[in-house]
């Protein structure tokens, strides 16, 4: 196994870890960099590391996780600990150039995770920038250990992924506050239980997704002539609710696209 040092430990760095380490990644090649106290205090909990510059090692990937105001001296900081460093950069927006003007010597990959990482049912997008085939496939067989991953082949299609799956996780939790609301008064303010409806809920989704069906085909599988899915349904096309919720998604593609030009 690979040493894996993450360099920002926020909760996208957490989840990633806590997929590893549900996979069956041995927490002693994981270590960390990062000068939160409360980032380190969970990290601790869980017995890892702090990262040792004395003890860099060529062989050693670096996993940047900071925010992208952060990002261009974090990589700086990694271009010194050793020659050549093998550079994995989450950073939402950042584009290569921004990190190749600085220091071209540098095995360099943009991955684009989401939360889901920690149950192993991460989405990880993948762009090579300038990787040997041997390190970008140990990258790709590491994100596979907590999801499941896909090759891009345009760094500009990260900005799309960045809006559509990396943020994707939060665009179902704020719908969900919907749901929220009204289950807790059917469950009777039972915390508890309206986590397991909703939970309950998704799984039934996720599995008529699985089926193979459109999206149309299930919708119809579930509404009859008249009935109240049917009013339900009409209701949100006359408040253009997939209108509104597209121009969501193209929100956060423009402000990944936008992030690179300001830093």
């Amino acid at each position: 196994m690979k040493r894996l040092i993450f360099v920002g430990a926020g909760n996208i760095s957490q989840a990633i870890i806590d997929g590893l380490i549900n996979s069956g990644y041995n927490k002693k090649n994981i270590s960390y960099i990062d000068r939160n106290q409360s980032n380190s205090l969970k990290l601790q909990k869980q017995q890892i590391k702090k990262y040792s510059v004395e003890n860099a090692k060529i062989s050693d990937i670096f996993i940047l996780a900071v925010k992208p105001k952060d990002a261009l001296q974090a990589y700086a900081e990694i271009c010194s600990f050793v020659n050549k460093p093998k550079v994995v950069s989450l950073v939402a927006g950042l584009k290569s150039k921004k990190y190749l003007s600085q220091f071209s010597n540098v095995e360099l990959i943009r991955v684009m995770p989401n939360t889901s990482s920690r149950f192993n049912k991460g989405i990880t997008a993948i762009y090579n920038i300038s990787a040997s085939s041997s390190t970008q496939k140990k990258v790709a067989l590491l994100f596979k250990k907590v999801g499941m991953i896909l090759d891009i082949q345009k760094e500009s299609h990260m900005d799309d992924f960045t809006g559509l799956v990396g943020s994707g996780p939060a665009y179902f939790f704020y719908l969900l506050k919907v749901y929220e609301k009204r289950i807790m008064k059917i469950s009777n303010g039972d915390l508890k239980e309206k986590n397991l409806i909703m939970s309950n809920l998704l799984d039934g989704v996720s599995k008529s997704i699985s089926s193979g069906d459109t999206t149309e085909e299930l919708i119809k599988a579930v509404a009859s002539k008249k009935g109240t899915t049917e009013a339900g349904i009409k209701s949100f096309k006359n408040s253009q609710l997939l209108k509104s919720f597209d121009k969501g998604i193209a929100a956060a593609i423009k402000r990944s696209k936008e992030i690179s030009s300001e830093f």
